[in-house]
């Protein structure tokens, strides 16, 4: 799973979304915006229930993560990156997390990517998350942020024009896989969870430095009023917001998938029923 063995499908993907790519040829000008309310009402209970039975903690963060991670790999299109006038297919799903490495105002952000593979379940994934950000948090830096601390240590007039340098390299799918591979912006699906600090969600931008086409923003859970069966309950929910490059995949595609993901988090059994539908059924309201 590597940068240089990623996948050019410039030439299987329709007329119209290869025009895209000139037409706009910015990830912000082809950014297709989505919210989702997910329902929690089985949700918590089952992560109670899990940590009775099992004695390991699950989250949100996780549940949401090993979901999204399985939506990508069902959804292998979804997991492709326009990188200047081509596509290209991901050699592997990555998701980054956007965390503080101190729970505090003014602590410094710390992006970390981690990888999903096939056969991970939320218990994976969870480990997996508390391993890494443990690692971030740690008092030592990580290659990416020394990295930038010595690019700017270069004047700012040279530093520029490299910057330039590695942009045209990254257009043309150029750049040396040692330096992309660890890079947390080279990744499928940019998380931030402003739940964590007691924050709705918000839409966020994309990022033209990378090649990430997807961004998404956990809020924090709310007691909302909800219509059931002609009845009015209060829920909890959690609302989630998505940022998505329409040049890779059309927005249909992505919400039905989306959907797919919704349920995973709201009925956590299918994951051990191994119950899941990914058909092309419409979406529920994503």
């Amino acid at each position: 799973m590597a940068y240089r063995t990623d996948r050019d499908v410039t030439k299987e993907s329709p007329d119209y979304r290869r025009i895209l790519a000139h037409l706009t040829p910015d990830r912000d000008h082809a950014a297709v915006f989505f919210s989702q309310s997910i329902d929690l009402s089985r949700t918590l209970p089952w992560i109670e229930a899990h940590q009775a039975a099992t004695g390991r903690k699950l989250g949100i963060l996780a549940l949401f993560v090993a979901s999204a991670g399985r939506m990508l790999h069902e959804h292998p299109r979804l997991n492709r990156y326009a990188s200047g006038w081509k596509l290209f297919q991901r050699d592997g799903v990555f998701v980054t997390l956007s965390t503080k490495k101190e729970l505090r105002d003014g602590a410094h952000l710390v992006m970390l990517k981690i990888p999903i593979l096939p056969g991970d379940d939320p218990d994976a994934v969870a480990n997996r998350i508390t391993t890494t950000v443990g690692e971030g948090r740690s008092g030592q830096k990580l290659r990416v942020e020394r990295e930038v601390s010595s690019f700017l240590l270069i004047p700012n007039c040279i530093l520029s024009l490299l910057v330039r340098v590695f942009i045209w390299l990254d257009r043309r799918h150029w750049l040396p896989g040692f330096f992309v591979d660890p890079d947390p912006m080279f990744t499928s699906l940019v998380v931030a969870n402003l739940g964590s600090v007691g924050m709705d969600a918000a839409y966020h931008h994309l990022y033209e430095y990378g090649n990430c086409p997807f961004f998404a923003v956990i809020g924090k859970i709310k007691d909302v009023p909800t219509v059931v069966d002609g009845r009015v309950e209060i829920r909890p929910m959690v609302e989630i917001r998505y940022t998505f490059d329409e040049r890779i995949e059309d927005g249909l595609a992505c919400a039905i998938a989306l959907a797919g993901a919704k349920e995973l988090i709201e009925d956590p059994s299918r994951w051990i029923s191994g119950i899941t539908d990914w058909g092309d059924r419409p979406p529920p309201h994503v």
